[in-house]
């Protein structure tokens, strides 16, 4: 199969849709979720309600978008794309929301397991502003509400919705019922009344959520640390958007809800200051944990390219080293070369007991085979090198019996204590830099101008690692790393580990070669 087709038949990301008002600030409605589906590795689509101009400090002006043309957007994308969630926020009046009710009903009819439905209820201002009509609530309450799966009012939101006079919920105790009571009258499986508004001196230790359960009748409190922030524009929409998400990928209902409220509580954590007034949450604080991006053909070994870029120039030290530019051209003593060569043949059996670690540790029979492979491979790798110094009258015993020098014995028990200690993947790693950076170095070496092919006694031993062997060799190995950092989504304190490692056995690969330039080394 060629990468073009490997590259269309990767499977999509679950669709989010939101139905919602535009943000020209970007911290809240459709940006807001689209950044928070994108977050949560779904992928977003949106219908647009309303388009506002409006920054951190004001709402300047807002123009509805027409109720067709609503329409018109959610038919559209319902009919061609699977969407495994949604979630609404801003929907202006009742003429909107009959609308999107309609089109909803009507693209979900023939489901036997229509999309969840998550319902943030936007018709009170932070400032208690009413931003929706009685007529407007009306509709909400009886073509919207009975759709949801989930809704998330704060407190003056679940007051609107049950007719209560303002400020009435004002305990954690009120919260529990208007929770019970909102799932029961609209039938909604799940009810999260929001504690962000309430005083703090009802719960001093933290904010509060309470989640009502229909099916069960349990009910939960979410406890969050209290942060002291001004920038927690689009809390609402981001928690909703979060939910809707996780629902999307396949989690339970209490998990997504559980998972949404730790994110927005993070994502505030981790907001940085835009503009002069409530800024918003910083969505993109989880994708730190995601920094190895999938393959493209622009970029097919995305994590090889990542560790190469964060060793601070020394990959290029390593595959440019003198000893390798001078094997290439023939330059190189005789005694200098036949030293490196009894080392590096006990290397290789370090190296092969490595594999053969690796293989212990892996999870598959496949994995085994390669990690078997590979170890055949160091047998044969290791015949070159007796070769080589038999031309120089060096036996197979002399080579057998060299005493292994400082270098060799740092870098091979590095790579096995890396085994022992952790995984699979981590000595992976920590062998990478033998793998791939002998065989790029050679490719180096094959290339100098200067080097000298006829007459080298070097030069079988440049084309080895240069050749189609090896270099079937290296990217078999290659095609195994990505694909375990791949599977496992490698990120953050483990991606840092990883780096570390590699980085670490890089340093050791130049110092093998650059111990073998050293006419003192003592053996």
């Amino acid at each position: 199969m060629s990468s073009i087709q490997e590259h269309e038949q990767r499977q999509a990301p679950p669709a989010v849709l939101t139905i919602a008002g535009s943000d020209s600030g970007g911290g809240a409605g459709i940006q807001a979720d689209l950044k928070t589906f994108m977050a949560h590795e779904t992928y977003g689509l949106s219908v647009i309600t309303a388009i506002t101009a409006q920054n951190t400090q004001e709402v300047h002006s807002s123009t509805r978008v027409p109720p067709d043309m609503v329409s018109q957007q959610l038919d559209t994308v319902m009919a061609d794309i699977d969407v495994r969630a949604a979630k609404l926020g801003m929907l202006v009046d009742a003429q909107i929301i009959e609308a999107v009710a309609e089109s909803w009903i009507r693209a979900t009819k023939s489901s036997l397991s229509p999309p969840p439905l998550v319902i943030d209820p936007v018709m009170v201002a932070t400032s208690g502003e009413r931003l929706l009509d009685e007529n407007a609530m009306d509709a909400l309450r009886d073509k919207l509400l009975p759709l949801a799966m989930v809704v998330t009012p704060n407190l003056r939101e679940a007051e609107a919705i049950l007719e209560m006079t303002p400020g009435a919920i004002d305990s954690i105790n009120a919260m529990e019922k208007a929770a019970v009571e909102i799932s029961k009258r609209f039938d909604i499986p799940f009810t999260i009344v929001k504690g962000g508004h309430l005083d703090k001196a009802a719960t001093p230790d933290g904010m509060v959520d309470v989640v009502y359960e229909l099916d069960t009748g349990e009910i939960r409190h979410i406890a969050s640390p209290r942060i002291d922030s001004r920038n927690t524009h689009g809390t609402g929409c981001t928690l909703s958007a979060a939910i809707a998400a996780n629902l999307a990928k396949g989690a339970n209902r209490l998990d997504t809800v559980q998972r949404g409220i730790r994110y927005v509580n993070e994502a505030i954590q981790a907001a940085y200051t835009i503009g002069k007034g409530a800024g918003p949450v910083n969505h993109a604080y989880a994708l730190g944990t995601i920094a190895i991006v999938q393959p493209t053909l622009q970029n097919p070994h995305p994590f090889t390219k990542y560790l190469k870029m964060h060793t601070d120039g020394l990959w290029e030290q390593y595959i440019h080293h003198p000893f390798v530019a001078k094997a290439a051209m023939g330059t190189m003593d005789k005694d200098v070369f036949v030293r490196y060569l009894k080392q590096d043949y006990l290397y290789l059996k370090h190296y092969a007991r490595a594999n053969a670690l690796a293989a212990f540790k892996s999870d598959s029979l496949g994995e085994v085979s390669d990690m078997v492979e590979a170890m055949q491979t160091c047998v044969r790798e290791s015949e070159l090198h007796v070769e080589m110094c038999a031309q120089w009258g060096v036996t197979r015993e002399e080579i057998e019996n060299t005493k292994e020098n400082w270098s060799s014995v740092a870098y091979t028990r590095y790579i096995i204590d890396r085994g022992m200690s952790g995984d699979v993947l981590e000595l992976l790693v920590a062998m990478y830099p033998c793998l791939l950076g002998y065989g790029e170095a050679a490719l180096v070496a094959a290339g100098l101008e200067e080097r000298r092919e006829e007459d080298n006694p070097y030069w079988q031993w440049v084309s080895a690692y240069a050749g189609a062997e090896f270099q079937s060799a290296v990217a078999k190995g290659r095609r195994m790393i990505e694909r375990l950092v791949q599977k496992e989504s490698v990120g953050g304190a483990r991606l840092a580990r990883l780096v570390a490692t590699f980085n670490e056995t890089v340093r050791l690969e130049i110092s093998f070669w650059s111990t073998a330039l050293e006419a003192s080394t003592m053996e």
